[in-house]
């Protein structure tokens, strides 16, 4: 892979966002699917609150002896997260609800990437973006609060950039592996992204619902986002995808 690349585009990334100026009274307040819509970003915002030493410690035992250049835009790559939660913050805050402090779905999460090593550590990571990319993505055209929209707009471009990074460290993983050992490794990412994807319907179908949003829509978000990625690290031959041709797929207005 090339960090040299993901350094630069995760500096040139640092513009930060300036939420709309909302002038007067905000109709979408007494709107009744306000307060679901809380409580759905207060669970992502708890999502984006940790530090990241786990994923840091793993990437300095992976590249000894401190992580070179791939460590430094895997901080850079953390801090753009940390960024999304304090936007999150800002929207929870604006729809009037709270934030969270536990959550069973979150503490499940972490205690996964625990587990075992880098690669699998970055693999939960990655799945969580891909729901990511598709909830922001969708919820970025349905929500009519001009906040809320800029907020997922601006996120689900982040996302699909993670999405990359991570796509070009797995690409790299793949390059010393036999056919077998990719298609293995392509059938229990697609297993546990799976998983996850029926657990974040589960949880948050009832809102996306609210807003027009299908669970066959959802699945086909997160599905096609997860073949983008199989086709860049070269696990699913025959379909190619570019970053930005996804950005334009994913947020409204973006050229």
């Amino acid at each position: 892979m090339n960090p040299s690349y993901w350094i630069q585009r995760f500096q040139d990334n640092q513009t930060p966002w300036t939420p709309p100026v909302m002038d007067g009274p905000v109709p979408f307040h007494k709107d009744s699917r306000c307060a679901g819509l809380a409580r759905a970003f207060a669970t992502f915002q708890l999502g984006e609150t940790g530090g990241g030493t786990r994923l840091q410690r793993f990437v300095r035992a992976a590249f000894p002896p401190d992580g070179g250049d791939y460590a430094r835009a895997v901080d850079l790559f953390l801090a753009e997260e940390h960024r999304h939660s304090a936007m999150l913050a800002t929207v929870v805050e604006h729809l009037r609800g709270e934030l969270q402090r536990r959550h069973w779905q979150n503490a499940v999460f972490r205690r996964v990437r625990t587990l075992c090593g880098l690669e699998f550590n970055l693999q939960v990571l990655l799945t969580a973006e891909l729901i990511a990319v598709a909830w922001y993505g969708l919820l970025a055209h349905a929500v009519p609060d001009p906040l809320v929209r800029s907020a997922c707009a601006r996120i689900t471009r982040d996302e699909v950039g993670h999405v990359a990074f991570h796509a070009d460290f797995f690409r790299t993983v793949h390059r010393s592996r036999l056919p077998i050992g990719s298609q293995i490794w392509s059938l229990q990412f697609q297993a546990v992204l799976l998983m996850t994807e029926a657990a974040a319907w589960w949880e948050f179908g009832r809102c996306l619902r609210s807003f027009g949003i299908s669970r066959r829509m959802f699945q086909g978000r997160v599905r096609g986002s997860a073949r983008d990625f199989l086709a860049r690290v070269g696990c699913f031959p025959g379909r190619t995808t570019s970053t930005r041709s996804d950005l334009k797929a994913v947020i409204p207005g973006e050229q």
